[in-house]
């Protein structure tokens, strides 16, 4: 059957302005880690805790360019204290927001936040290698909530102990703010043996900001929503920390420039460089144009 390519052409142009595409590009500098050995720290001996004690609702968020996977039984850290973000392999045993396997350059991420009672909430979300990801934890009203990208879940309700946990009860070891790996590789069991689990990231960090209230209006019941990340984190009185690593190109000290003083530390050759210039967006108009055009003649 003929299809007019001019109507064609007019109906995704349309569609363009009618649906969003996802797409983020950095607007100043860029935390940069090899996945081998570097990560920043910020000392709990210095610092404490981010989140104060009876913290009943928060956001956590961050925008990064994941360049690898984990390999098996790896969990890459993007930042880790009372709530991490990560990666971890996604195999074919493996399963993440309900699906197996994995379609190209996808990768499995997870957010993770301690309460309370040794209650650890965690939901997973499928995100992209080779391009700009955004990762959000956001609590209140005692629900816990996962943005990702352009999309958000909305887990369960915590009924009690619905509290950021004032002091983790994870190997002492593990407990500073670590952005990009521990300074140690995890110990784990797997199939009843010790296994060394290493945890270091690989990719581009542009942006992390902590936050003493919810950011966003979710909805209450579980499921999955649209979601429109910030392009871009301010500082306010609501927030906690921010590192936006705009710092000198190749200083090792990440400014906080919420104003509340905690500097980062790269370790091990972390350091900040000029964003790339990427594009983070897989299609175009002109590619699913010529998608169209190949199936329609």
């Amino acid at each position: 059957m003929f299809i007019n390519s001019k109507f064609l052409l007019s109906v995704v142009l349309l569609l363009s302005l009618v649906i969003p595409v996802f797409s983020f590009q950095p607007s100043g500098g860029v935390l940069v880690l090899d996945g081998e050995d570097d990560y920043a720290i910020l000392p709990l001996a210095e610092y404490g805790y981010i989140f104060p004690k009876n913290t009943d609702e928060f956001t956590v968020e961050v925008w990064f360019y994941p360049k690898s996977e984990p390999k098996p039984i790896e969990a890459n850290i993007v930042l880790s204290q009372q709530v991490v973000f990560g990666l971890k392999s996604h195999g074919d045993k493996d399963k993440c927001r309900g699906r197996f396997g994995k379609k190209k350059n996808e990768i499995c991420s997870y957010g993770t936040a301690y309460f309370e009672g040794r209650v650890v909430v965690d939901i997973d979300a499928i995100v992209k290698k080779d391009q700009w990801n955004y990762l959000a934890v956001i609590f209140k009203d005692d629900t816990f909530h996962l943005a990702y990208n352009d999309q958000a879940v909305t887990g369960g309700k915590l009924d009690f102990l619905n509290f950021m946990a004032a002091e983790l009860t994870i190997p002492e070891a593990f407990r500073d703010f670590f952005v990009g790996g521990y300074a140690e590789d995890r110990l784990i069991m797997q199939e009843g043996q010790l296994s060394v689990r290493r945890t270091h990231f690989h990719g581009l960090i542009d942006a992390i900001r902590f936050s003493n209230i919810a950011r966003y209006d979710l909805p209450g019941k579980r499921g999955t929503s649209r979601f429109d990340p910030p392009q871009h984190f301010v500082s306010d009185e609501h927030t906690l920390a921010l590192w936006d690593f705009n710092d000198k190109e190749g200083t090792n000290h990440f400014e906080d420039t919420s104003g509340n003083g905690r500097t980062l530390i790269g370790m091990n050759g972390a350091t900040t460089s000029d964003a790339l210039a990427v594009n983070p967006v897989n299609t175009s108009i002109t590619t699913t144009w010529g998608q169209i055009k190949s199936k329609s003649f």
